[in-house]
């Protein structure tokens, strides 16, 4: 039974704050663990991740979207909707390489009740003219009506998404936000300062520049720790939020280990891997399978993780 989300409009002023990639609990190879989906879903609201306080994404990159069948996405939505309730905003990150997919993933997603979708450029070829990415965002704007927040990764696509194509898409109006991955702080600070009223601007630089893109004008981060401890997520958010830059720096400084620890080797698997073990740590269901290329960490890895979320007091 579809819900009615919320406008573009609308759900611009909740697309800040901390943006959880939520994890998908697998129970096999070829099934969806949704039990443990519904208990992750309750344990990252009842932790304090609502609206105003930020939206959960699923399907994402660390929500293995690429690795999900349209009837998974389908199974995905329907489930973390009814589960949500309004209680927080959801987002579905459509991972599909090709223009068509993702607007069948985001007709799906509006039609449930979905919030927002996020939405990678074309990425199976590089991309040689911005006309690609232009024409791709215009097509899925003009194909629904729910409120878009463009995802610039530079790692999948091959293209750091530059200021004038930014000034391009801000002319599409169901664009209403902007996932920006950058470990550029000019970049990052161009784009704020150029974009800022535009778009709802969240940064996925918090491994490496918090407190300082706070400081830079970003009213939210996105992160996948929030799927172990939400309050967390949220106290750090709220920290750099209202200027309290000394709290947010040392809040990162008490995650460095863990961040490196799982981070450290370049192997976005592993670290998804890692991620889900540290829901499970957490004493919450995240299935007991993992779906290759994934794998469950060795008994060593789960043994220094838990170290290392005692060491940070996150979740435990």
């Amino acid at each position: 039974m579809s819900r009615k989300g919320m406008s573009p409009q609308e759900a611009k002023p909740f697309m800040t704050g901390v943006f959880n990639i939520q994890f998908t609990p697998m129970k096999s190879e070829s099934e969806i663990d949704e039990s443990a989906l519904r208990e992750h879903t309750n344990y990252i609201i009842d932790g304090g991740l609502v609206k105003g306080k930020g939206a959960t994404v699923i399907g994402g990159s660390n929500g293995e979207g690429f690795s999900l069948s349209d009837k998974e996405y389908r199974q995905l939505i329907d489930v973390v909707l009814e589960t949500a309730d309004g209680r927080v905003p959801v987002v579905v990150g459509c991972v599909r390489p090709g223009t068509q997919p993702v607007i069948d993933l985001a007709k799906y997603a509006e039609q449930a009740g979905a919030d927002a979708v996020m939405v990678l450029a074309p990425h199976y070829y590089p991309v040689p003219s911005h006309e690609y990415v232009v024409d791709h965002f215009r097509a899925l704007a003009d194909s629904t009506n729910i409120g878009i927040v463009i995802y610039n990764n530079p790692v999948v696509t091959g293209l750091d998404i530059p200021v004038d194509l930014l000034e391009r898409l801000a002319e599409i109006d169901n664009i209403i936000g902007l996932k920006e991955t950058t470990s550029n702080m000019y970049r990052l600070r161009q784009v704020l300062y150029r974009f800022k009223d535009r778009f709802a601007i969240n940064s996925n630089t918090y491994r490496w520049m918090m407190p300082l893109d706070y400081q830079l004008g970003c009213k939210g981060f996105n992160t996948y720790f929030g799927n172990a401890d939400p309050a967390f997520a949220v106290r750090m958010h709220e920290a750099g939020l209202s200027g309290d830059f000394e709290t947010c720096n040392k809040l990162w400084i008490d995650m460095l280990d863990l961040y490196n620890f799982c981070f450290g080797h370049g192997d976005m698997y592993r670290a998804t891997s890692l991620g889900k073990e540290m829901v499970r740590i957490a004493g919450v269901s995240m299935g007991d399978y993992e779906r290759l290329p994934l794998k469950r960490p060795s008994k060593e890895d789960r043994e220094h993780l838990r170290s290392l979320m005692r060491q940070a007091k996150v979740a435990l």
